[in-house]
């Protein structure tokens, strides 16, 4: 994996601060952000989040439920919303209309992932304070701890949940994520050409239109490195 990826800069700006910047637009996110930290190596990101006045959590390496469950306690967070910090290009849209299922019906868990339509880098899992501690108390497996959801995930029947979906699968047409270097020279080519606050439909159309450029880390497309696992 691209190591130090999410404070990679295009054009001066930081991958994590691009994401910021872009679910900022809407206002019903702006000064809604926590930045989730885990204790190794989090100097770089916690100077961060101090020069850009950004709320922040430092916790557990390994048990990263148990982070974001410390993390929802401390603030008194009743509704997480869990965005991938490597995820510069996600369009706040997406998550907002996953919000609005959210919000206006009694889920307890909402997300895209279930199965996935969307370009990978537009993940979204919006999950109660109370789903979120009965997963943390029920989990027991360090896979489980490790990758928050994924206890939720294979007993979905056990909860009221709801996936929602893209007009049109492309989650196996395209990469937008940033784990490998080919996805940080995709990413950065789409600012340059775009500039940050581009949308889903916009970048499509770029990507569609730029084959050899969208062809950059065709290898990774559908590649999770804990999916074997899952």
């Amino acid at each position: 994996r691209l190591r130090g990826k999410i404070l990679k800069k295009i054009n001066n700006i930081k991958n994590l601060k691009i994401m910021i910047e872009r679910i900022e637009k809407l206002p019903r996110f702006k000064k809604k952000i926590i930045i989730n930290i885990s204790k190794k190596n989090s100097s770089k990101i916690e100077k961060f989040c101090k020069k850009n006045n950004l709320k922040y959590f430092i916790g557990s390496d390994s048990n990263v439920l148990k982070r974001y469950f410390d993390c929802a306690t401390k603030y008194k967070v009743n509704n997480i919303i869990r965005i991938p910090s490597d995820c510069p290009l996600i369009d706040p849209k997406i998550i907002e209309k996953g919000l609005k299922l959210y919000q206006n019906n009694n889920y307890s868990y909402v997300t895209n992932l279930c199965p996935a339509t969307y370009v990978d880098g537009n993940d979204v899992e919006i999950i109660d304070y109370k789903t979120l501690k009965k997963i943390k108390d029920e989990s027991k497996t360090s896979f489980d701890k490790e990758h928050v959801t994924t206890y939720l995930r294979n007993r979905l029947n056990q909860f009221k949940y709801k996936n929602f979906q893209s007009n049109k699968n492309l989650s196996k047409t395209y990469r937008l994520t940033v784990d490998f270097k080919e996805d940080f020279l995709l990413i950065k080519m789409i600012v340059l050409k775009l500039g940050i606050y581009a949308n889903y439909t916009k970048i499509i159309n770029f990507l569609k239109k730029n084959k050899k450029l969208s062809s950059i880390n065709k290898k990774h497309i559908g590649e999770m490195w804990y999916q074997k696992n899952f």
